[in-house]
C-alpha cells in the first residue's frame, strides 16, 4: 500500500509545475502586449553574453584549459630555463637538442622529458606544396598524452634517432580529413616534406594538438626533422650547444613535488652547463656569472612564467566584456523595475485578489529568467557566429571548436546567463515585497515615483559609472597602443619585408645558393615598389645569432653580457632603417682582400669602450683570448650605430663573418615604398 505522504508530495509537485506553467503563459502574454520591452532585453543581453563567451572562449582555450589527451595534467609543465645575462636575470624556453639528451639521461624526478619544435615547411609535391605547420616530436612525447592513433600507430625512440632512424609521419586528424578525405589507405604512402619524403605509418585522433595551441599538420621525429632542416650544421654540431630551436616538456614522478623537480633539473642543468663549458668556452659565460637554473610552468605557454602579449589582450578583453555584461545586467534591472512600477496597482490587485506574495515573486523570477535563457540562447548563436572573427583576429593559427558544440562555453554561458537572470530579476521581486496594497490602490499609476524613482535612480548611477570606467580604461589603451607604436625600435618595420629562401625539393651546392640570391636580389632592387635591399643573416625579431667577443684590454667580454653578430651586405643599414650615428655603413667596396671592418651599435660601445670613441677599436667576434695571426685580421670598427631591439649587438661585413655561420643562412631584407603610391 503506497504511502499517503508520497502522494501529497507528488501533487504538491504537480500543483507546483502548473503554477510555473501558468505563470510562464502569462509572461508571454504580457511581451506580446510589449514586444519592444522584451527584445530590448533580450538583446542587450544577447550582446552581453555573447561577447563574454566569445572572449571566455579565447581566454580558457590561453589560460585554463590542458592540452586534449594530456595525463595527469596537475603534474605536467613546459620547462624553462633562467640565467645571467648583461648584469640581469633572463628566462628562455628554446633549448640545444644536446641540453635536452643531457636532461633526458640526468633528471631523476620526471616521469617523462619530451622536446618538441615547431616549423614552418613546404608539404606536398612541388607543384602543389604548400607552406604549413610541422610537428618535430621527440618519440617520448606521446608518453604525455593518453592518445591512440585513429589508424597505424604512432613512432618510437628507434625511429627517432640520429643517423639510424626513420622518415616516418603522423598525420594530425583534421589534415588527414581535408588532405586525403580520410582514406584509410594513405598508410605506408609517402609525403614530400622539404627537402624529404616520409612515410605516413598513423593518423592522430581528433582534437589531438600536441602541446602548444596550434594544431601541426603532420608530426616528425626529431633527430631527422634537424637533420632534413639544418643540414652539414646539424651533422657536424649534433653535440654542440650553440643551435637553440626546440623545447621542452615534462611530467613529475607521482609523490614528487615542484620543488623536488625544480632542484633536481636545476643540478641537471648546471652538469650539462659545465659540459658546455668545457666543450665551447668561447661562447659560454662563466658559470658563476650565468648562475643557470631551471623551473617548472604551466603547460600553457601563455600563462608564463611571464604571460604572452597575446594571453594579456585575451585577458583585458575579457575584463572589457565582464564591464559590458554588468552594464547590461544593470540596464535590464532598470527596464524590469520601470515595468514593475508600471505594474504597481495590478501588483496590488492581484495580492487584494488573494495572491500570496511568495506566488507573485516567483512569477515575478520565472518572468525574468524566461528573458534571461531567451537572451543566453541568442548570446550563443551570436558567440557563434560572430565571435568566430574575433578568435581568427587574435589566434589565426589556432584549429577553434565550435561554440555550441564546446561545454565549457556552453556551461559558462548558462552560468552568466543564470546570474544575471538573478540578478535583474531580483529588483523588480524586491520592489514587490515593499508593495502596499492599500496605497497602492489609493494611488494613481502615476503616483508615488519621487519615492520609488532612488533605485532606478542608482541603476542608472551604476549604468553611467560602468561606461564612464569602460570609456576610460579604452582611452588610456589606445593611448598606449600609440606610444607603443611611436617607440623608435631601431628598424623601420612598417615597410620592411623578410625574404627567406626555402628551397622545396630542390638541392643546390654553396655556390649555387649564392648565385641564386645574388640574382634575387638584383631582381627585388629592380622591382619600382623597392626602395632598397640587402642580404642579411637573421631579419629583425626573427632570430639572432650571439658569439663572445675579445678586445684588447677588456679582461672578459662575457661577464660584461651577450654580444649579437648580425652579418650583411651593403645597404644593410639603408634598408633596415637602423641609423648610423658616427662613421659609416658597409658599403660595396667593404670586399674581400680588404682590410676587415664592422659596424656596432651604440650600447655595444658603451659596453666595451666606455668614454671612448669605438671608431677605430679592433674586436675578434668568436673569441675569447687574443687570435693568432697579425692584429690586422681582427675587425676594425668603422661606425656606431643606434642600439636595435637587442642591445648589445654589432654588425659585421660579410667577410667577417665566423666559420659557424653557413652561407644558406642568409635572408633578404627589403624596404619597400609607400603602398599609398604603389598599391
Amino acid at each position: 500500500m503506497a504511502n499517503p505522504s508520497s502522494y501529497s508530495g507528488m501533487r504538491a509537485a504537480m500543483n507546483a509545475l502548473e503554477d510555473a506553467a501558468q505563470d510562464a503563459r502569462y509572461a508571454v502574454r504580457g511581451w506580446r502586449l510589449q514586444p519592444g520591452f522584451a527584445l530590448a532585453i533580450i538583446g542587450t543581453l544577447a550582446l552581453g553574453v555573447g561577447a563574454n563567451s566569445t572572449m571566455f572562449s579565447v581566454v580558457d582555450r590561453l589560460l585554463f584549459r590542458p592540452p586534449a589527451y594530456l595525463i595527469a595534467s596537475e603534474r605536467s609543465h613546459h620547462v624553462y630555463f633562467a640565467r645571467v645575462v648583461n648584469g640581469t636575470e633572463s628566462i628562455g624556453q628554446a633549448y640545444p637538442y644536446q641540453r635536452f639528451v643531457d636532461l633526458a639521461g640526468t633528471a631523476k624526478t620526471m616521469d617523462v622529458i619530451a622536446a618538441y619544435a615547431a616549423r614552418r615547411l613546404a608539404v606536398g609535391p612541388a607543384e602543389t606544396a604548400r607552406e604549413t605547420t610541422v610537428g618535430a616530436a621527440s618519440a617520448s612525447l606521446w608518453q604525455l598524452f593518453d592518445a591512440r592513433p585513429v589508424i597505424g600507430r604512432f613512432f618510437t625512440a628507434d625511429e627517432d634517432r640520429d643517423p639510424n632512424g626513420a622518415r616516418v609521419a603522423v598525420l594530425s586528424y583534421g589534415y588527414w580529413q581535408s588532405q586525403y578525405a580520410g582514406s584509410p589507405s594513405v598508410l605506408g604512402t609517402t609525403i614530400v616534406i622539404t627537402p624529404a619524403r616520409y612515410t605516413i605509418i598513423g593518423v592522430a585522433p581528433p582534437g589531438f594538438v600536441g602541446v602548444e595551441r596550434e594544431t601541426p599538420s603532420v608530426f616528425i621525429p626529431m633527430a631527422l626533422a634537424a637533420v632534413d632542416e639544418f643540414g652539414q650544421r646539424w651533422t657536424e654540431g649534433r653535440t654542440s650547444y650553440a643551435l637553440s630551436w626546440l623545447e621542452i616538456y615534462g611530467r613529475r614522478k607521482a609523490g614528487v613535488t615542484i620543488e623536488s623537480a625544480t632542484a633536481d633539473l636545476s643540478t641537471a642543468y648546471r652538469e650539462s652547463y659545465r659540459r658546455q663549458l668545457s666543450l665551447e668556452p668561447q661562447f659560454t659565460a662563466p658559470i658563476e656569472v650565468a648562475r643557470p637554473r631551471m623551473f617548472l610552468s604551466s603547460m600553457l605557454t601563455e600563462r608564463g612564467p611571464r604571460p604572452t602579449a597575446v594571453a594579456r589582450v585575451a585577458t583585458w578583453l575579457f575584463g572589457v566584456t565582464a564591464v559590458v555584461l554588468l552594464i547590461a545586467c544593470a540596464n535590464i534591472g532598470n527596464l524590469l523595475l520601470a515595468r514593475s512600477l508600471h505594474r504597481r496597482r495590478e501588483i496590488a490587485i492581484r495580492l487584494a485578489l488573494g495572491v500570496t506574495r511568495g506566488r507573485l515573486v516567483r512569477h515575478l523570477l520565472i518572468e525574468s529568467m524566461a528573458l534571461a535563457i531567451l537572451g543566453g540562447l541568442a548570446g550563443l548563436l551570436l558567440a557563434e557566429w560572430g565571435g568566430q572573427f574575433l578568435r581568427t583576429f587574435l589566434l589565426s593559427d589556432v584549429e577553434w571548436q565550435r561554440t555550441i558544440t564546446d561545454r565549457r562555453t556552453v556551461l559558462f554561458a548558462l552560468i552568466a546567463t543564470v546570474v544575471v537572470g538573478v540578478a535583474a530579476g531580483i529588483v523588480p521581486v524586491l520592489q514587490a515585497e515593499r508593495c502596499d496594497v492599500i496605497a497602492s490602490l489609493k494611488a494613481g499609476a502615476r503616483d508615488g515615483h519621487g519615492r520609488r524613482s532612488r533605485l532606478r535612480s542608482a541603476l542608472m548611477l551604476a549604468q553611467v559609472t560602468l561606461s564612464v570606467l569602460l570609456l576610460i580604461g579604452a582611452g588610456l589603451f589606445m593611448r598606449s597602443v600609440d606610444r607603443v607604436a611611436s617607440l623608435r625600435l631601431g628598424y623601420d618595420a612598417d615597410r620592411l619585408l623578410a625574404v627567406d629562401l626555402r628551397m622545396r625539393n630542390t638541392t643546390i651546392d654553396s655556390a649555387g645558393r649564392a648565385a641564386l640570391r645574388r640574382a634575387l636580389l638584383e631582381r627585388a632592387e629592380r622591382n619600382p615598389i623597392v626602395q632598397s635591399a640587402t642580404l642579411a643573416c637573421s631579419a629583425p625579431f626573427s632570430g639572432t645569432c650571439t658569439q663572445s667577443v675579445f678586445v684588447a684590454g677588456v679582461d672578459s667580454t662575457q661577464r660584461l653580457g651577450e654580444f649579437v653578430t648580425q652579418i650583411a651586405s651593403p645597404r644593410y643599414f639603408e634598408t633596415v632603417g637602423t641609423r648610423v650615428l658616427r662613421g659609416r655603413g658597409i658599403v660595396a667596396e667593404d670586399r674581400a682582400g680588404d682590410p676587415l671592418v664592422a659596424v656596432v651599435s651604440e650600447a655595444m660601445a658603451l659596453a666595451l669602450w666606455p668614454g671612448q670613441d669605438p671608431l677605430g677599436k679592433c674586436s675578434e667576434p668568436g673569441a675569447t683570448r687574443r687570435p693568432a695571426g697579425p692584429s690586422s685580421a681582427s675587425p676594425r670598427t668603422l661606425g656606431r650605430s643606434e642600439s636595435p631591439t637587442m642591445p648589445g649587438s654589432s654588425i659585421t661585413s660579410p667577410r667577417c663573418r665566423t666559420g659557424n655561420i653557413a652561407d644558406d643562412s642568409l635572408c633578404a631584407c627589403v624596404a619597400t615604398r609607400d603602398w599609398s603610391a604603389n598599391p
